[in-house]
């Protein structure tokens, strides 16, 4: 086996454990809070609404967030057809991406066991895993920032200035998948230049990858505004970003991802601890600053960290480009740890890896585990009677927009908002669907009845009163 097909080889293997941990039962669950909504948003885009303008009904734009992975998504629901499995798919690809980049980064800094060691450690980290397996714009946010570092890194290890300045293409889509985080990459690499004293590099990333990613991210945002104006300014930079920044929307305690950090990254928080020690009581030892795996990792951790935690607004998502430089903080203390025979078995090439994790891939495919709660009882009644006794129009009152998602992710059409001028003349076979909480306001007037009530769902019938059925 020649060199290089020994390398893919190994490079396959955090592939095949990700796709382990993420491909079994991927079809379980439902499509609840964003994943129904960003499913809804990304299907319509190919069906009936616009690629590159986001809609959540066909009267509604949608300016919460850019459309490039909701596109992405749309569009295998539109092709392979409405399921879950067709949703999450794109997500485990972008994690494939990402764990590939990660490797591809690390190799730039140090060396080629440390970068196996980084993608093992990222592809089998739980929250990056569960990430995974839902709708994720962050999730391609940090597959295009990995493509930005992989580059940024390259033109530092070849003195290459062109490498740097092209990062900023991958930047600009980041920022088509999410606003603003993917340009704390600028300030990183200004230090990463620093470090390696290369500071003629940093101009390139200031004057050439910055005004490149804004260059790539303009014409969405200019033609949003050409068409919708100041709401979708409003909404999108003041609503998504100003009023998150002043933690109008959701506001967390500043050490809110410390304890986050502390619950989820296990079971690599010992070997974190492991080799920050290490690397900094073993100073004689280390290497130069601009191939320290462990010094260019944390100090990417350091500034996202401090930015994510001022941010009022947190969420655990939001934490996910921490996850790469954390694995390779981690992947550097694992070679450095004193077990000859996990050293062996590197040399042995992981002999017998690959194809226990094979093995593991289709036993847990098919055993009958359960790692997602399935779809709402009510929810499957409500559409089971829509479908079997709903031959007029069908419209909401109270809903939310995950709710009206929901409901065209399953029957293929949308829910019109209730149309209050309507008279009594022309509100024969309408049907209402709206929640428990609401039904008063359209019973006493005698103009409604309960056809069908299941949990917090009601549809009420406007026509001479049928005999009820009931879905508990």
């Amino acid at each position: 086996m020649t060199t290089t097909l020994r390398r893919l080889k190994l490079c396959s293997l955090p592939c095949l454990l990700l796709l382990c941990l993420t491909l079994p039962h991927l079809g379980q669950g439902d499509f609840r809070r964003d994943t129904g909504r960003y499913a809804a948003v990304g299907h319509y885009m190919w069906s009936g609404g616009h690629p590159g303008v986001p809609y959540l009904n066909p009267k509604t734009p949608y300016f919460n967030k850019p459309p490039l992975a909701l596109s992405i998504h749309g569009l295998f629901l539109k092709t392979f057809g409405i399921s879950l499995v067709n949703a999450r798919l794109p997500s485990v690809l972008a994690a494939l991406g990402i764990v590939i980049l990660t490797m591809a980064a690390a190799r730039q800094i140090g060396t080629r066991a440390e970068a196996l060691a980084s993608g093992f450690i990222l592809a089998s980290t739980p929250e990056f895993v569960r990430r995974s397996r839902e709708i994720s714009l962050d999730m391609w946010q940090l597959l295009f920032i990995m493509a930005a570092v992989v580059l940024i890194l390259t033109g530092l290890r070849r003195g290459n200035k062109w490498w740097i300045a092209t990062a900023g293409v991958p930047l600009g889509l980041a920022l088509l998948c999410k606003p603003l985080v993917a340009l704390l990459v600028i300030p990183i690499a200004v230090g990463w230049c620093l470090w390696s004293k290369k500071t003629n590099f940093i101009p390139w990333l200031l004057l050439g990858a910055l005004p490149i990613a804004l260059l790539v991210a303009l014409p969405w945002h200019w033609h949003m505004y050409s068409l919708f104006g100041k709401p979708f300014l409003n909404q999108y930079f003041g609503k998504e970003v100003l009023d998150r920044a002043r933690g109008l929307i959701l506001k967390q305690p500043v050490y809110y991802y410390v304890l986050e950090s502390l619950r989820t990254y296990w079971p690599w928080m010992l070997l974190l601890v492991y080799a920050i020690v290490y690397r900094f009581q073993r100073t004689e030892h280390s290497r130069e600053a601009r191939r320290d795996l462990v010094l260019l990792g944390l100090w990417w951790v350091a500034v996202m960290f401090v930015a994510l935690s001022i941010f009022p607004d947190k969420k655990p998502n939001y934490a996910l480009p921490l996850f790469p430089m954390l694995s390779w903080v981690v992947g550097a203390g694992v070679c450095r740890l004193p077990w000859h025979k996990l050293r062996a078995w590197y040399q042995l090439e992981l002999r017998w890896l690959a194809p226990a994790l094979t093995g593991i891939l289709l036993i847990v495919s098919i055993a009958p585990i359960q790692f997602q709660k399935g779809p709402d009882k009510h929810w499957a009644s409500v559409l089971k009677w829509v479908s079997q006794n709903t031959a007029g129009s069908v419209f909401e009152a109270g809903l939310d927009y995950n709710d009206m998602c929901y409901f065209y992710l399953k029957t293929g059409q949308w829910l019109r908002r209730w149309p209050q001028e309507l008279d009594a003349n022309t509100m024969a076979g309408i049907f209402l669907l709206t929640r428990t909480n609401r039904t008063s306001e359209f019973l006493k007037d005698g103009l409604f009845h309960p056809a069908i009530s299941a949990g917090s769902f009601v549809v009420l019938a406007h026509s001479v009163p049928a005999k009820n059925s009931e879905a508990e």
